[in-house]
């Protein structure tokens, strides 16, 4: 597999891009290392509520759905 060559034209773009994501940054006077703690952040949370109700809600859910799924799929086999 060839490997993809940065051209000029990409560099020109890349520069672009950045120069309109540095003045967005600028006037909402936010950093990277915002947006990256926000990020961090989401996911810390994510994985708190996954691991806390999140996870409970499932398996309680689980409890339902992975008997119900497991007869349905055996007695579909017998059938056929």
């Amino acid at each position: 597999m060839a490997s993809k060559r940065i051209d000029a034209g990409t560099i020109i773009k890349l520069a672009l891009w950045s120069l309109a994501v540095g003045f967005v940054l600028y006037q909402f006077k936010a950093s990277p290392g915002d947006i990256y703690g926000w990020i961090a952040n989401k996911i810390a949370g994510l994985w708190s509520w996954l691991v806390g109700s999140g996870l409970e809600y499932m398996m309680l859910g689980a409890a339902i759905v992975v008997p119900i799924f497991l007869i349905s799929h055996f007695r579909g086999r017998s059938k056929s």
